[in-house]
Protein backbone atom coordinates (compact mmCIF):
# COMPACT_ATOMS: atom_id res chain seq x y z
CA UNK A 1 0.00 0.00 0.00
CA UNK A 2 2.34 2.63 -1.09
CA UNK A 3 0.63 4.61 -3.48
CA UNK A 4 -2.31 6.45 -2.99
CA UNK A 5 -3.07 5.34 0.35
CA UNK A 6 -0.32 5.91 0.91
CA UNK A 7 0.10 9.93 -0.12
CA UNK A 8 -3.65 10.27 1.63
CA UNK A 9 -1.96 8.82 5.54
CA UNK A 10 1.62 10.61 4.74
CA UNK A 11 0.36 14.11 3.53
CA UNK A 12 0.53 17.43 5.56
CA UNK A 13 -2.60 18.83 4.78
CA UNK A 14 -1.74 22.69 3.97
CA UNK A 15 -3.66 24.27 6.06
CA UNK A 16 -7.34 23.61 5.65
CA UNK A 17 -9.04 26.31 7.23
CA UNK A 18 -12.59 25.79 9.65
CA UNK A 19 -15.25 26.53 6.62
CA UNK A 20 -18.03 28.26 8.67
CA UNK A 21 -19.81 28.44 5.66
CA UNK A 22 -20.17 24.54 4.59
CA UNK A 23 -23.60 23.91 5.89
CA UNK A 24 -25.05 27.11 3.96
CA UNK A 25 -23.34 26.23 0.89
CA UNK A 26 -24.46 22.96 0.86
CA UNK A 27 -28.23 24.39 1.82
CA UNK A 28 -27.75 26.98 -0.96
CA UNK A 29 -25.11 26.53 -3.22
CA UNK A 30 -25.65 28.03 -6.65
CA UNK A 31 -24.47 24.86 -8.28
CA UNK A 32 -23.49 21.37 -7.60
CA UNK A 33 -21.24 20.22 -10.16
CA UNK A 34 -18.02 21.21 -11.05
CA UNK A 35 -18.66 20.66 -14.29
CA UNK A 36 -20.60 22.74 -17.01
CA UNK A 37 -22.26 19.59 -19.15
CA UNK A 38 -25.38 18.64 -16.94
CA UNK A 39 -24.83 15.29 -18.43
CA UNK A 40 -21.62 14.90 -16.83
CA UNK A 41 -20.80 12.69 -13.99
CA UNK A 42 -17.49 14.50 -12.51
CA UNK A 43 -15.57 12.49 -9.98
CA UNK A 44 -12.52 13.52 -7.33
CA UNK A 45 -9.74 11.93 -5.89
CA UNK A 46 -5.85 12.97 -5.44
CA UNK A 47 -3.20 11.79 -7.75
CA UNK A 48 -2.83 9.08 -9.87
CA UNK A 49 -5.47 7.71 -12.28
CA UNK A 50 -7.59 4.90 -10.56
CA UNK A 51 -7.91 1.75 -11.81
CA UNK A 52 -11.33 1.23 -10.36
CA UNK A 53 -12.66 4.38 -11.94
CA UNK A 54 -11.48 3.22 -15.58
CA UNK A 55 -13.07 -0.58 -15.27
CA UNK A 56 -16.35 1.63 -14.39
CA UNK A 57 -15.74 4.00 -17.72
CA UNK A 58 -14.72 1.30 -19.61
CA UNK A 59 -18.14 -0.99 -18.58
CA UNK A 60 -20.49 2.31 -18.77
CA UNK A 61 -19.89 3.96 -21.95
CA UNK A 62 -23.27 5.36 -21.51
CA UNK A 63 -22.18 7.52 -18.45
CA UNK A 64 -20.04 10.81 -19.26
CA UNK A 65 -16.84 10.68 -16.32
CA UNK A 66 -14.60 13.63 -15.78
CA UNK A 67 -12.10 12.69 -13.14
CA UNK A 68 -10.79 15.88 -11.28
CA UNK A 69 -7.83 15.25 -10.13
CA UNK A 70 -5.74 16.79 -7.68
CA UNK A 71 -2.20 16.64 -5.97
CA UNK A 72 -2.55 14.82 -2.60
CA UNK A 73 -1.05 17.93 -0.78
CA UNK A 74 -3.55 20.15 -2.32
CA UNK A 75 -6.43 17.86 -2.64
CA UNK A 76 -8.39 19.07 0.87
CA UNK A 77 -7.59 22.58 0.06
CA UNK A 78 -9.33 22.57 -3.51
CA UNK A 79 -12.38 20.25 -2.28
CA UNK A 80 -13.09 22.75 0.38
CA UNK A 81 -12.60 25.44 -2.12
CA UNK A 82 -15.12 23.59 -4.65
CA UNK A 83 -17.48 22.89 -2.10
CA UNK A 84 -17.75 26.39 -0.54
CA UNK A 85 -17.85 27.88 -4.19
CA UNK A 86 -20.91 25.87 -4.70
CA UNK A 87 -19.37 23.41 -7.29
CA UNK A 88 -18.37 20.62 -5.50
CA UNK A 89 -17.94 16.53 -7.60
CA UNK A 90 -20.31 14.64 -7.80
CA UNK A 91 -18.59 11.70 -6.47
CA UNK A 92 -16.07 12.80 -3.54
CA UNK A 93 -13.23 10.43 -2.18
CA UNK A 94 -13.03 12.31 1.16
CA UNK A 95 -10.08 11.81 3.84
CA UNK A 96 -11.85 11.03 7.51
CA UNK A 97 -11.71 14.17 9.45
CA UNK A 98 -13.34 15.68 6.23
CA UNK A 99 -15.96 13.01 5.65
CA UNK A 100 -17.51 13.61 9.67
CA UNK A 101 -17.20 17.68 8.97
CA UNK A 102 -19.09 17.13 5.80
CA UNK A 103 -21.76 15.13 7.16
CA UNK A 104 -22.05 16.92 10.19
CA UNK A 105 -22.72 19.74 7.85
CA UNK A 106 -24.84 18.47 5.40
CA UNK A 107 -22.19 18.38 2.23
CA UNK A 108 -22.69 14.91 1.42
CA UNK A 109 -26.13 12.56 0.58
CA UNK A 110 -26.92 10.04 3.23
CA UNK A 111 -27.17 6.95 2.16
CA UNK A 112 -28.81 4.63 4.86
CA UNK A 113 -31.78 4.54 2.37
CA UNK A 114 -29.45 3.09 -0.43
CA UNK A 115 -27.81 0.23 1.34
CA UNK A 116 -30.56 -2.15 -0.47
CA UNK A 117 -30.10 -1.19 -4.01
CA UNK A 118 -26.04 -0.89 -3.55
CA UNK A 119 -25.71 -4.34 -2.67
CA UNK A 120 -24.33 -2.98 1.12
CA UNK A 121 -24.35 -4.99 4.03
CA UNK A 122 -23.26 -2.51 6.50
CA UNK A 123 -22.68 -5.39 9.11
CA UNK A 124 -19.91 -6.72 6.58
CA UNK A 125 -17.82 -3.54 7.21
CA UNK A 126 -14.91 -4.09 9.49
CA UNK A 127 -15.62 -2.69 12.91
CA UNK A 128 -14.15 1.04 12.99
CA UNK A 129 -16.48 1.92 10.09
CA UNK A 130 -19.49 1.04 12.38
CA UNK A 131 -18.13 3.46 15.37
CA UNK A 132 -17.68 6.38 12.74
CA UNK A 133 -21.18 5.53 11.73
CA UNK A 134 -22.40 5.90 15.19
CA UNK A 135 -21.06 9.33 15.11
CA UNK A 136 -22.25 10.67 11.80
CA UNK A 137 -25.75 9.45 12.81
CA UNK A 138 -25.60 6.88 9.67
CA UNK A 139 -23.76 6.46 6.40
CA UNK A 140 -22.88 9.13 4.00
CA UNK A 141 -20.11 7.33 2.08
CA UNK A 142 -18.07 3.91 2.11
CA UNK A 143 -14.33 3.33 2.69
CA UNK A 144 -12.26 2.56 -0.12
CA UNK A 145 -10.27 -0.14 1.46
CA UNK A 146 -8.35 -0.25 4.95
CA UNK A 147 -4.94 0.33 6.22
CA UNK A 148 -3.23 0.21 9.48
CA UNK A 149 0.11 -0.45 11.83
CA UNK A 150 1.78 -2.98 11.92
CA UNK A 151 5.32 -4.11 13.29
CA UNK A 152 7.97 -5.53 10.63
CA UNK A 153 10.77 -7.54 11.59
CA UNK A 154 14.19 -9.23 9.88
CA UNK A 155 14.34 -12.98 10.72
CA UNK A 156 17.88 -13.01 9.24
CA UNK A 157 19.07 -10.76 12.26
CA UNK A 158 16.47 -12.71 14.43
CA UNK A 159 18.14 -15.94 13.35
CA UNK A 160 21.74 -15.15 13.69
CA UNK A 161 21.20 -13.43 17.15
CA UNK A 162 18.96 -16.42 18.47
CA UNK A 163 16.36 -14.32 18.76
CA UNK A 164 12.75 -15.79 19.31
CA UNK A 165 10.19 -13.84 16.34
CA UNK A 166 7.83 -11.67 17.21
CA UNK A 167 4.19 -12.45 18.21
CA UNK A 168 0.69 -10.91 18.17
CA UNK A 169 0.54 -11.21 21.33
CA UNK A 170 4.51 -9.01 22.24
CA UNK A 171 4.17 -6.79 24.97
CA UNK A 172 6.55 -3.41 25.14
CA UNK A 173 8.69 -5.60 26.91
CA UNK A 174 9.33 -8.49 24.78
CA UNK A 175 9.93 -5.41 21.96
CA UNK A 176 12.36 -3.64 24.31
CA UNK A 177 14.12 -7.08 25.08
CA UNK A 178 14.78 -8.04 21.97
CA UNK A 179 15.56 -4.97 20.44
CA UNK A 180 18.57 -5.10 23.57
CA UNK A 181 19.74 -8.49 22.18
CA UNK A 182 19.58 -7.51 18.57
CA UNK A 183 21.15 -4.42 18.36
CA UNK A 184 25.19 -4.31 17.76
CA UNK A 185 27.71 -2.27 20.00
CA UNK A 186 29.60 -1.21 16.91
CA UNK A 187 26.40 0.81 15.77
CA UNK A 188 26.30 -0.81 12.62
CA UNK A 189 22.86 -2.25 13.42
CA UNK A 190 19.65 -1.21 15.45
CA UNK A 191 17.26 -3.81 17.37
CA UNK A 192 14.60 -0.77 16.43
CA UNK A 193 13.59 1.92 13.90
CA UNK A 194 12.17 5.02 15.14
CA UNK A 195 8.99 5.65 14.25
CA UNK A 196 9.42 7.44 10.60
CA UNK A 197 5.29 7.98 10.74
CA UNK A 198 3.36 9.92 12.89
CA UNK A 199 0.73 7.48 12.92
CA UNK A 200 2.55 4.86 14.63
CA UNK A 201 2.93 6.71 17.93
CA UNK A 202 -0.74 7.47 17.77
CA UNK A 203 -1.16 3.59 17.64
CA UNK A 204 1.23 3.25 20.30
CA UNK A 205 -0.32 5.80 22.75
CA UNK A 206 -3.71 3.63 22.16
CA UNK A 207 -1.78 0.24 22.76
CA UNK A 208 -1.17 2.18 26.41
CA UNK A 209 -5.01 2.17 27.01
CA UNK A 210 -5.50 5.88 26.05
CA UNK A 211 -8.46 6.98 24.15
CA UNK A 212 -6.54 9.01 21.82
CA UNK A 213 -9.74 10.46 20.43
CA UNK A 214 -12.86 11.28 22.12
CA UNK A 215 -15.96 13.75 21.20
CA UNK A 216 -13.59 14.96 18.35
CA UNK A 217 -10.35 16.13 20.56
CA UNK A 218 -7.15 14.21 21.55
CA UNK A 219 -7.93 12.17 24.38
CA UNK A 220 -4.52 10.83 26.34
CA UNK A 221 -3.79 9.70 29.71
CA UNK A 222 -1.07 7.77 31.38
CA UNK A 223 -0.78 6.08 28.04
CA UNK A 224 1.03 9.13 26.39
CA UNK A 225 3.38 9.20 29.33
CA UNK A 226 3.80 5.91 28.85
CA UNK A 227 4.33 5.85 25.65
CA UNK A 228 7.10 8.59 25.55
CA UNK A 229 9.04 6.75 28.08
CA UNK A 230 9.09 3.55 26.08
CA UNK A 231 10.34 5.59 23.27
CA UNK A 232 13.04 7.44 25.14
CA UNK A 233 14.36 4.37 26.57
CA UNK A 234 15.11 2.78 23.23
CA UNK A 235 16.85 5.73 22.09
CA UNK A 236 19.13 6.81 25.42
CA UNK A 237 19.94 2.83 25.44
CA UNK A 238 21.49 3.30 21.35
CA UNK A 239 18.72 0.44 20.67
CA UNK A 240 16.93 2.80 18.54
CA UNK A 241 18.79 5.48 16.23
CA UNK A 242 17.33 9.06 17.15
CA UNK A 243 14.36 10.24 15.88
CA UNK A 244 14.19 12.51 12.67
CA UNK A 245 12.88 14.44 10.24
CA UNK A 246 12.24 16.20 6.92
CA UNK A 247 14.65 14.94 4.43
CA UNK A 248 17.13 13.64 7.21
CA UNK A 249 13.93 10.61 7.78
CA UNK A 250 15.29 7.34 6.64
CA UNK A 251 14.14 3.51 6.13
CA UNK A 252 16.85 1.85 8.49
CA UNK A 253 14.91 -2.05 8.46
CA UNK A 254 14.73 -1.15 4.67
CA UNK A 255 18.27 -0.63 4.81
CA UNK A 256 19.29 -3.63 6.74
CA UNK A 257 20.43 -1.90 9.62
CA UNK A 258 17.67 -2.28 11.92
CA UNK A 259 15.99 -5.52 12.82
CA UNK A 260 12.33 -4.33 13.54
CA UNK A 261 10.33 -1.20 12.53
CA UNK A 262 6.50 -0.63 12.92
CA UNK A 263 4.38 1.46 9.95
CA UNK A 264 2.07 1.42 7.55
CA UNK A 265 0.58 -2.01 5.84
CA UNK A 266 1.29 -0.29 2.78
CA UNK A 267 5.20 -0.62 3.52
CA UNK A 268 4.47 -4.42 3.01
CA UNK A 269 4.79 -3.40 -1.03
CA UNK A 270 7.51 -1.06 0.00
CA UNK A 271 9.41 -3.86 1.56
CA UNK A 272 8.51 -6.82 -0.83
CA UNK A 273 12.26 -6.65 -3.12
CA UNK A 274 14.21 -6.25 -0.47
CA UNK A 275 17.43 -8.88 0.40
CA UNK A 276 16.91 -9.88 3.69
CA UNK A 277 13.78 -12.79 4.95
CA UNK A 278 11.47 -10.88 6.93
CA UNK A 279 7.80 -10.97 7.87
CA UNK A 280 5.19 -9.05 10.05
CA UNK A 281 2.92 -9.22 13.48
CA UNK A 282 0.57 -7.02 15.32
CA UNK A 283 1.42 -3.57 16.94
CA UNK A 284 2.94 -4.73 20.73
CA UNK A 285 0.95 -3.33 23.37
CA UNK A 286 2.19 -1.89 26.85
CA UNK A 287 1.98 -4.55 29.90
CA UNK A 288 -2.12 -5.40 30.33
CA UNK A 289 -3.29 -3.01 27.39
CA UNK A 290 -5.57 -4.27 25.01
CA UNK A 291 -4.54 -4.35 21.36
CA UNK A 292 -4.92 -1.24 19.29
CA UNK A 293 -4.00 0.21 15.86
CA UNK A 294 -4.79 3.45 14.03
CA UNK A 295 -7.06 2.47 10.81
CA UNK A 296 -6.32 4.66 7.94
CA UNK A 297 -9.11 4.87 4.85
CA UNK A 298 -11.02 7.53 2.77
CA UNK A 299 -14.71 7.81 2.04
CA UNK A 300 -16.56 7.39 -1.24
CA UNK A 301 -18.99 10.06 -1.11
CA UNK A 302 -22.17 11.87 -2.94
CA UNK A 303 -22.49 15.42 -2.92
CA UNK A 304 -25.83 16.23 -1.41
CA UNK A 305 -26.61 18.67 -4.17
CA UNK A 306 -26.04 16.24 -6.99
CA UNK A 307 -28.05 16.29 -9.73
CA UNK A 308 -26.35 12.90 -10.87
CA UNK A 309 -27.84 10.70 -8.44
CA UNK A 310 -28.44 7.89 -10.01
CA UNK A 311 -24.87 7.38 -12.19
CA UNK A 312 -23.22 8.58 -9.16
CA UNK A 313 -25.08 5.57 -7.11
CA UNK A 314 -23.65 3.21 -9.93
CA UNK A 315 -20.52 4.86 -9.46
CA UNK A 316 -20.42 3.92 -5.80
CA UNK A 317 -22.31 0.43 -6.32
CA UNK A 318 -19.51 -0.57 -8.23
CA UNK A 319 -16.54 1.09 -6.61
CA UNK A 320 -17.88 -1.28 -3.02
CA UNK A 321 -18.66 -4.17 -5.31
CA UNK A 322 -16.38 -6.96 -5.42
CA UNK A 323 -14.98 -6.37 -9.08
CA UNK A 324 -14.87 -2.77 -8.07
CA UNK A 325 -12.94 -3.94 -4.29
CA UNK A 326 -10.98 -6.56 -6.54
CA UNK A 327 -9.54 -3.54 -8.53
CA UNK A 328 -9.00 -1.31 -5.69
CA UNK A 329 -6.52 -3.92 -3.96
CA UNK A 330 -4.95 -4.91 -6.25
CA UNK A 331 -3.96 -1.50 -7.61
CA UNK A 332 -3.38 0.46 -4.56
CA UNK A 333 -2.53 -2.35 -2.37
CA UNK A 334 -5.66 -2.07 -0.21
CA UNK A 335 -7.19 -4.57 2.26
CA UNK A 336 -11.13 -4.55 1.59
CA UNK A 337 -13.81 -2.81 2.70
CA UNK A 338 -15.84 -5.94 4.04
CA UNK A 339 -14.54 -8.89 6.22
CA UNK A 340 -15.99 -11.44 3.48
CA UNK A 341 -13.54 -10.39 1.05
CA UNK A 342 -10.38 -10.48 3.24
CA UNK A 343 -10.12 -14.07 2.31
CA UNK A 344 -9.81 -13.42 -1.64
CA UNK A 345 -6.20 -12.08 -0.34
CA UNK A 346 -6.27 -9.91 -3.49
CA UNK A 347 -4.77 -7.46 -1.01
CA UNK A 348 -1.34 -9.52 -0.58
CA UNK A 349 1.53 -8.85 -2.42
CA UNK A 350 3.91 -11.23 -2.15
CA UNK A 351 7.62 -10.64 -1.81
CA UNK A 352 10.59 -12.58 -2.58
CA UNK A 353 11.66 -12.80 0.93
CA UNK A 354 8.34 -12.36 2.60
CA UNK A 355 5.58 -12.25 4.53
CA UNK A 356 3.83 -14.91 5.64
CA UNK A 357 2.01 -14.33 8.76
CA UNK A 358 -0.72 -12.62 6.28
CA UNK A 359 -3.48 -13.37 9.60
CA UNK A 360 -1.53 -10.67 11.44
CA UNK A 361 -2.80 -8.54 8.62
CA UNK A 362 -6.12 -9.63 8.90
CA UNK A 363 -5.98 -9.58 12.64
CA UNK A 364 -4.56 -6.11 12.69
CA UNK A 365 -7.69 -4.49 10.32
CA UNK A 366 -10.22 -6.42 13.17
CA UNK A 367 -8.28 -4.37 15.69
CA UNK A 368 -7.69 -1.25 14.10
CA UNK A 369 -9.77 1.80 15.38
CA UNK A 370 -10.71 5.88 13.58
CA UNK A 371 -8.49 7.65 15.95
CA UNK A 372 -6.59 10.37 15.61
CA UNK A 373 -7.19 10.54 11.80
CA UNK A 374 -11.00 11.71 12.72
CA UNK A 375 -9.13 15.09 13.69
CA UNK A 376 -7.44 18.11 11.61
CA UNK A 377 -4.45 16.41 10.55
CA UNK A 378 -1.64 19.58 10.64
CA UNK A 379 -1.93 19.57 14.78
CA UNK A 380 -1.08 15.45 14.76
CA UNK A 381 1.64 16.08 12.93
CA UNK A 382 3.10 19.11 14.95
CA UNK A 383 2.23 17.06 18.10
CA UNK A 384 4.51 14.59 16.32
CA UNK A 385 7.53 16.90 16.44
CA UNK A 386 6.99 17.48 20.09
CA UNK A 387 6.80 13.84 20.95
CA UNK A 388 10.46 13.28 18.97
CA UNK A 389 11.65 16.56 20.56
CA UNK A 390 10.65 14.90 24.33
CA UNK A 391 12.84 11.58 22.73
CA UNK A 392 15.74 13.66 22.14
CA UNK A 393 15.81 15.24 25.35
CA UNK A 394 14.69 18.81 23.97
CA UNK A 395 11.53 19.77 26.17
CA UNK A 396 10.22 18.36 29.15
CA UNK A 397 7.14 15.55 29.73
CA UNK A 398 5.00 18.42 31.08
CA UNK A 399 5.41 20.79 28.19
CA UNK A 400 4.24 17.99 25.89
CA UNK A 401 1.49 15.97 27.92
CA UNK A 402 -0.16 19.19 29.01
CA UNK A 403 0.79 22.59 26.92
CA UNK A 404 1.60 20.84 23.66
CA UNK A 405 -1.78 18.56 24.18
CA UNK A 406 -3.83 22.02 25.20
CA UNK A 407 -2.40 24.00 22.26
CA UNK A 408 -3.02 21.03 19.45
CA UNK A 409 -6.62 20.83 20.71
CA UNK A 410 -6.99 24.46 20.39
CA UNK A 411 -6.24 24.16 16.66
CA UNK A 412 -8.57 20.70 16.35
CA UNK A 413 -11.78 22.79 17.64
CA UNK A 414 -10.66 25.89 15.41
CA UNK A 415 -10.66 23.89 12.66
CA UNK A 416 -13.99 22.15 13.01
Amino acid sequence: MNTNMKRNVLRLIAGVAAVATLAGTAACGSSNSSSSDDNTLTVSYWDDEMQPIKDFIKANPDIKVKQIRVPGDDYNTKLNQMIVGGDAPDVMLTQEADYVRFAKNGVLMKLDDKLKDLDIDKSDFQPAVKDIANQVDGYYGFPQGFATEILYYNKDMFDAAGVSYPTDDWTWDDYTAAAEKLTKADGSQYGSDSPTFNGVWYSLIGAAGDKVVNNGKLSFGNGLEKTLEFQKNLVDNKWQPQPSSGSKVSDMFAAGKAAMTMGGTWLVSTYKDVDFKWDIATIPTAPGAKKYNSLHTSFWTVSAKTKHSAAAEKLIKFLMSKEGQKSMSKSLGNTPAFQSMMADGYYKVQGKNGPSNWDSLEASAKEAKLGYTLVASTPTFNLYDQFNAYVLGQTSLKEVTTTQVDKANKEITDAQ
